[in-house]
């Protein structure tokens, strides 16, 4: 059995500072839940019916997701 080592210095938590800074997010309220739902579904739909390269095509819905 090896004996406990300690991690690195830069990445130890940091003394006196507990739990997440940051908070958990917060939830979306049910009308921007069906704004996104609905933004996503329409470029969806542009998407699919758009002639051209399926690259550009998943990147207008990559875009449309990582919005919120």
């Amino acid at each position: 059995m090896t004996p406990h080592v300690l991690p690195p210095i830069n990445n130890r938590f940091v003394k006196g500072r507990s739990g997440n800074p940051l908070g958990r997010p917060k939830k979306m309220r049910e009308a921007e839940l069906l704004q996104t739902a609905i933004k996503f579904f329409d470029e969806l739909a542009k998407a699919y019916y758009l002639k051209g390269d399926s690259t550009r095509k998943i990147n207008r819905i990559q875009k449309v997701l990582n919005e919120k």
